[in-house]
């Protein structure tokens, strides 16, 4: 049934009662609630979506939990889930709990239904851990070690942030690289996805550790961003080797420059090709802060934007949490050590 090699099927038994740690803590499941676990099989050496499906299963079984295992093909963005995980999925009574692992998208259930509009209708909790095709097997441990992290500090740390941001009117972001950007966000909520999922309805990522806000309108960020962390595209997330600058004016992307940027600018064709409004692609939609002091960066944009010293620009949609920009691409940006003031104050946390 399991395409893991023995090595890596071992190290999701290790690691299955730290699993279950964090979906105790994060979702706070019952044993009279039905746990549902969805994931892919993922390809060669990338199985890291299916070893962290296991041991949250192992970790779920051992405690005596009623949990099920659903194993789809990998699946892209367009594409739709299988029929027997769609069924599963329809199948779980009101306010169950959705752990979702997988090497790149869940995929759609239908034109106009999401899984998170799906989980926060039927009251489900749900943790969930996209884009992993990224990650190479030996870098398993580094996921267990973010997922380990102690979430009362970092959930206090997380409503700090949010409560300055809920009550900020402009941001003010700078790096030593040459980041400075002014960002628009009075009257916008912050969300802070900290691991606290234990909510009828909610749930966000694990790994778990950023703060993240839209901005107020389409046209509020204005400024140069230097992205020296990772840069997500099409194909992925890629560390970057050499920086990649951005020209923000009224919140569209007029250039990017540097030795990477051809991947950027190859995908914002790929996607204004496909888009109904390609207008919208370069929009900036986002701005984040890593709050997760087990976080490293490692080309796996899950896992980068969570790091806590970077901060990360979200380039197009934001209509899910917020803002105002529909489209059908959404791609985090992270560069390190920001300094950012909050309506002239520094942020210190």
């Amino acid at each position: 049934m399991f395409s893991l090699e023995k090595p890596f099927e071992e190290m999701a038994i290790r690691y299955a009662s730290t699993f279950f740690s964090v979906a105790r803590q994060c979702l706070k499941p019952v044993k009279s609630e039905h746990v549902l676990i969805i994931t892919d099989y993922g390809s060669p050496s990338h199985n890291v979506a299916l070893m962290m499906a296991r041991a949250y299963y192992l970790g779920l079984q051992q405690k005596g939990y009623n949990v099920h295992l659903a194993i789809q093909e990998e699946k892209k963005g367009f594409m739709h889930v299988d029929e027997h995980v769609r069924n599963a999925l329809e199948r779980l009574p009101p306010k169950s709990v959705v752990i979702v692992c997988v090497s790149n998208k869940l995929g759609r259930f239908g034109e106009k239904r999401s899984f998170r509009k799906f989980c926060k209708e039927n009251g489900h909790r749900f943790g969930s851990a996209s884009g992993l095709k990224d990650a190479r097997n030996s870098q398993f441990e580094l996921f267990v070690e973010a997922m380990n992290v102690n979430y009362v500090r970092m959930q206090k740390k997380g409503r700090l942030i949010k409560k300055l941001l809920d009550k900020g009117k402009q941001i003010r972001v700078w790096t030593e690289a040459g980041t400075e950007l002014l960002i628009d966000i009075e009257g916008m909520q912050a969300i802070s996805n900290d691991g606290n999922y234990n909510e009828s309805g909610r749930g966000g990522n694990l790994p778990a550790g950023e703060v993240y806000i839209a901005p107020k309108g389409s046209r509020g960020v204005n400024g140069k961003l230097v992205i020296d962390g990772s840069l997500r595209h099409e194909k992925g997330s890629t560390l970057i080797s050499s920086p990649v600058v951005l020209e923000i004016k009224e919140g569209r992307i007029v250039s990017v420059v540097g030795d990477q940027a051809q991947l950027l600018l190859e995908t914002f064709e790929t996607f204004e090709a496909r888009a109904k409004y390609p207008e919208r692609v370069r929009l900036i939609g986002e701005f984040g802060i890593g709050i997760n002091s087990n976080a490293n960066l490692m080309g796996v944009a899950l896992m980068d934007e969570k790091v806590e010293g970077t901060a990360h620009i979200g380039i197009g949609s934001n209509s899910w949490f917020g803002g105002e920009i529909k489209t059908i691409f959404h791609g985090d940006q992270t560069f390190k050590d920001p300094v950012i003031y909050i309506d002239g104050k520094k942020l210190e946390f």
